[in-house]
């Protein structure tokens, strides 16, 4: 991990795909490899925008944040139990992978 500007933490393109991998498995981002190195900018720093919007499983608002936690959302009018768990697994899977950094 590096520095952080504003909420967003800046890390390695090692660990931003690694974080990508973490949302095609358990959020069903897609696999293109034009949204992949998307977010890989993101998480890189190589944009200023707070969050990633990946879509997936969680609808048009299924989003991710790599700040001082990592957490992906959605909006709470597409809230349902079935992508309610799949933030709290993704989420997990993303606490892991952080922790596994440290």
């Amino acid at each position: 991990m590096s520095t952080a500007t504003t909420d967003q933490l800046v890390i390695l393109p090692e660990l931003a795909n690694a974080v990508w991998d973490v949302l095609v498995d358990c959020a069903h981002a897609s696999n293109h490899e034009w949204q992949r190195e998307a977010f890989v900018n993101y998480a890189t720093g190589r944009t200023e925008i707070s969050e990633y919007r990946f879509q997936g499983a969680l609808g048009f608002g299924g989003k991710v944040r790599i700040g001082s936690e990592w957490q992906v959302t959605c909006y709470s009018e597409d809230a349902n139990v079935r992508r309610e768990a799949i933030i709290k697994r993704t989420n997990q899977a993303l606490a892991e992978l952080k922790a596994s950094q440290q």
